[in-house]
């Protein structure tokens, strides 16, 4: 049988016994450096880790927050995004709309003062045309200190299956749960979180959108590139003592610490509290993960206040448009199973950078435009997908066929019996993979009246049997070239779910 991981396992991809050693987890580190992957927080190990933070499930969205000083005291923006790929998947009604309601909770960190904000908001197909999806924002009051936020979204029109919900209307959700730092006050001084914005007009109303002069479209993915060219945020600081003039600095910096893109400016009007925006061209910057630094002080002052933050540019729409849960579903079968835990907690950018090294180096023809080994991967992936999913079943790719489809293509040849009967029932298969066969078959046969009859498939590979089209180049050398593959798939309960019951790999 060909061994295997679970979705959720933790041994081997079947097909890349030296990827660790060859490239992964050296390869991950140089394409997105430890800083990158989100730690874990000592006080709350089980949770999301650092924001941004990207749900996936039926309903999947991310979460991102900025804490802006005000006459109040602080107030708490929480951005979230459903993605195009999430808005195209949504339940809708007779005219063509979907509806999401979003339930938010806030408590201190240890569970009081709980502060809850709903919104419930249409969404429709036009919502996907842009890339940036659906934005929500809601605020709440708070001060500085630790606190742990709670967020839930619902397809309002959905409705669970299964016999437990017969009668009741029970929607789909998903949630999710972190903590959240609201900075203290340094030295008499408040520099908010930089608002990541993906757009930016003059001010005609805008509801919560409202950014003093101006609307904004958060950006709670902090992604920049094919749909947005231009690193756009939004920030205030404040100060306790005399109004002076404020100096600001805004730096995007790369893994290896080199400035990318910087704008400066001065706010020569003396003032307590001040808004401001910076715009960094990023038309040009590569795939990635990055830092951005913004740098705040006032006239006369020698320490600047500091904030950083995580940022990524991609520029495929594959990063902006497929939920990030596809994603890994394809990368389930490249990656060993630590090595696929440092992957979903990538960026977007710096998951479009790292697979497109990975797919580099397993390029055929570099010199051509298309990459051979990454189409038929990915052809394979889709071809399963189509064939061999079922109703109420995993999806094709991870059944037992779609693994050997994936990994070896198209049998040479295919033996198949629907409703075995007479000479062609599994009990003589069985008998013919006996004679032909080095590997002894097992306990496979139940024998019945007339033979075992339940549905099954061999499939024959003949010939040079390569390795798949996503083995490391340096790898294959130590690949021995098989001349038949034998693969049994046997049809247990008759509901068409066949499973993989003798092989010769």
């Amino acid at each position: 049988m060909v061994p295997t991981r679970s979705r959720a396992g933790a041994r081997r991809v079947w097909w890349l016994p030296a990827l660790a050693a060859a490239f992964g987890i050296v390869a991950l580190a140089a394409a997105a450096p430890a800083r990158a992957a989100r730690p874990v927080d000592p006080d709350d190990p089980e949770g999301p880790g650092p924001l941004p933070w990207r749900v996936r499930g039926i309903v999947s969205f991310t979460v991102d927050a900025a804490a802006f000083p005000d006459s109040a005291g602080h107030t708490l923006e929480v951005y979230v995004r459903v993605p195009p790929a999430t808005i195209a998947s949504l339940r809708r009604d007779s005219t063509g709309v979907a509806r999401v309601r979003l339930a938010l909770r806030l408590t201190n960190r240890f569970g009081g003062r709980a502060q809850e904000a709903a919104q419930d908001f249409d969404v429709v197909p036009a919502d996907t045309a842009t890339g940036f999806g659906k934005v929500a924002l809601l605020r709440f009051p708070v001060r500085p200190g630790a606190y742990r936020l709670r967020v839930r979204a619902e397809d309002l029109l959905s409705q669970k299956r299964g016999l437990s919900y017969i009668g009741r209307k029970v929607t789909e959700s998903v949630s999710v749960e972190g903590a959240v730092i609201v900075a203290a006050t340094d030295a008499g001084r408040d520099l908010s979180d930089p608002e990541f914005v993906w757009a930016r007009d003059a001010a005609a109303g805008g509801g919560a959108f409202r950014r003093d002069d101006h609307v904004t479209i958060p950006n709670p993915e902090r992604l920049y590139g094919l749909y947005a060219t231009d690193l756009r945020v939004d920030f205030v600081a404040r100060a306790d003592a005399a109004a002076a003039p404020w100096h600001w600095r805004a730096r995007m910096i790369d893994h290896d610490g080199q400035t990318v893109a910087q704008q400066e400016s001065t706010q020569t009007e003396a003032t307590a509290r001040w808004a401001a925006s910076a715009d960094l061209d990023i038309a040009t910057v590569p795939a990635g993960g990055y830092d951005l630094e913004l740098s705040a002080w006032r006239e006369g002052e020698a320490k600047p206040v500091v904030h950083r933050s995580r940022l990524s540019i991609a520029w495929r729409q594959s990063s902006w448009l497929v939920d990030p849960g596809d994603m890994d579903d394809v990368v389930h079968f490249l990656f060993t199973a630590d090595e696929e835990d440092m992957f979903a907690r990538l960026h977007p950018g710096e998951r479009e950078k790292f697979l497109d090294e990975f797919w580099r180096k397993r390029d055929p023809t570099p010199a051509t435009a298309e990459n051979e080994a990454k189409e038929e991967f990915l052809a394979r992936v889709d071809h399963a997908n189509r064939n061999f999913t079922g109703p109420g079943r995993i999806r094709g790719m991870f059944s037992d066929m779609g693994r050997v489809f994936i990994r070896y293509g198209d049998p040479d040849e295919v033996l198949k019996q629907v409703i075995p009967a007479g000479d062609e029932t599994l009990t003589q298969a069985l008998q013919a993979l006996q004679i032909t066969e080095d590997r002894p078959t097992g306990d496979v046969n139940q024998k019945g009246l007339g033979g075992d009859t339940r549905p099954f498939e061999v499939w024959i590979y003949q010939g040079n049997v390569g390795a798949p089209p996503d083995t490391d180049p340096n790898a294959k050398k130590n690949i021995r070239t098989r001349r038949r593959l034998v693969f049994l798939f046997v049809d247990e309960h008759g509901y068409g779910n066949f499973t993989l019951r003798y092989s010769t790999e």
